[in-house]
């Protein structure tokens, strides 16, 4: 899974079914840790969304 916290400015997600992409435009500003943001991925189509 690809946590909010590994994703810099520039990086692409994108989706392997429907071909969405989303550009990341400013990091994240959360730490690691349960309950943080870092530790939900991003999904598309049912899938979890791999980065470009």
């Amino acid at each position: 899974m690809t946590g909010c916290n590994e994703l810099k400015k520039g990086d692409i997600l994108i989706c392997e079914d429907c071909g969405l992409e989303i550009t990341v435009s400013k990091s994240c500003g959360c730490g690691e840790g349960e309950g943080s943001c870092s530790d939900q991925g991003f999904s598309c189509c049912g899938e979890e969304m791999k980065k470009k």
